[in-house]
């Protein structure tokens, strides 16, 4: 049996590494020679993988039985499309597409009644816009129509602001949309559908930083309780409607969420793959237990004779944390031994030294590079002090 990955980039190792445990021959296929993935898999493919055409071209002499989800943004949709050509378990083009347009995106949903914001469409080479044509409730998110993540993604929170900060710097070589930013606390969620049928597996608490920019630097687990069960009952009826809008059938997705002034879900952005940041191959199995990739690659193919479940199996307060540290130069970088003295961490990576300069945190780019820790704790306010206090324990000067 075999397996293929269209985006072999470093998040697609672990996917590829699970289909190789399953005993399947893996094919990896890239546009870039140098992405690590190609040479995790047992066959590797120097390939556009925009060209859905040609991803098929060389997958005909070896047809896969399923293709590993992996965390990509905008050619999702050559998955989808190879899916739909062989007849694979996952993602369809359709679905694909409108995960990766968000004008699209938010124009079905909308339809719906599930999703109610105003959105504006910039179109790429649009040369003469002005903030005050605008019909929209301030504040707006400005980000690019294709792709998923951060990329790009600015908050306003006025129309000089938008005019100064945006519109006066057109035209880009791309498209954008302007949406109302609407306000509350910030989630992420894991999740599969299976037969059509929405399965929350973690929900995730979000550390974002100020806005303009709002990136993540940190997820924390959060469990259903007496407290919150109205808005998980809530969250699974509005993420199953979601799902049968969008055409959601048996694939993994993850999706941003905000709980807003009502306590009702509102939908940012979803997409039928899992999560990137060290959440889908680190974090959601160990705060949810469900190994998300591998459950989907027996769940697609069948003759593999192994069953799975997505159902949740550990409960508990975890959180995952990026090193945030912003614009100063770091003079001494702790140990994992010496903080596991005195901090409750079960997972460490680090890749800040002695003398690195570190940025302002804008983006994933930008932060996602110097690693990550994983922290147990008893409620939220306790990890994000545990956090802060490791962080605390870097020595730095600003810069």
């Amino acid at each position: 049996m075999r397996a293929a990955v269209i985006g072999a980039s470093s998040e697609s190792i672990y996917g590829i590494n699970k289909a190789k445990e399953l005993g399947m021959e893996v094919i990896a296929l890239d546009g870039d020679p140098k992405a690590p993935g190609l040479t995790a898999a047992d066959k590797s493919y120097v390939v556009d993988i925009r060209d859905p055409e040609k991803v098929l071209e060389i997958l005909d002499s070896q047809k896969p039985d399923v293709i590993i989800p992996v965390p990509i943004g905008r050619y999702l949709t050559t998955t989808g499309y190879v899916n739909d050509a062989y007849g694979l378990t996952g993602v369809s083009a359709e679905a694909a597409r409108l995960c990766t347009d968000k004008y699209d995106f938010h124009g079905r949903l909308s339809a719906k009644g599930l999703r109610n914001c105003e959105l504006y469409l910039v179109p790429a080479g649009e040369t003469c816009l002005y903030a005050n044509e605008l019909n929209t409730v301030y504040p707006v998110v400005v980000k690019p129509r294709f792709g998923s993540g951060s990329r790009g993604v600015e908050i306003f929170d006025s129309p000089e602001a938008l005019q100064e900060g945006f519109l006066s710097q057109l035209p880009f070589d791309e498209d954008y949309v302007i949406e109302t930013c609407v306000p509350g606390p910030e989630f992420g969620l894991d999740g599969a559908f299976v037969d059509g049928k929405f399965k929350l597996i973690l929900l995730r608490g979000k550390e974002n930083t100020p806005p303009p920019y709002r990136e993540c630097v940190g997820y924390y687990s959060i469990n259903q309780t007496s407290d919150n069960e109205e808005f998980f009952d809530k969250l699974r009826t509005f993420m199953q409607k979601v799902g049968e809008t969008l055409g959601f059938r048996n694939n993994l997705i993850h999706a941003d969420i905000i709980k807003d002034s009502n306590g009702n879900p509102f939908l940012i952005e979803t997409s039928a793959r899992p999560s990137g940041h060290n959440l889908h191959n680190l974090f959601t199995p160990m705060a949810s237990g469900v190994d998300e990739v591998g459950e989907f690659l027996k769940m697609a193919v069948p003759a593999l004779g192994k069953s799975y479940s997505f159902e949740t199996t550990i409960s508990g307060d975890m959180m995952i944390r990026y090193f945030d540290l912003e614009k100063v130069r770091v003079n001494y970088v702790p140990t994992a031994d010496e903080l596991k003295d005195n901090y409750p961490i079960v997972a460490w990576n680090c890749n800040i030294r002695p003398g690195d300069i570190l940025g302002k945190v804008t983006n994933g780019a930008s932060i996602m590079g110097r690693g990550y820790f994983c922290i147990q704790g008893s409620s939220r306010d306790e990890l994000i002090k545990i956090a802060n206090d490791i962080l605390g324990e870097f020595e730095t000067e600003e810069v």
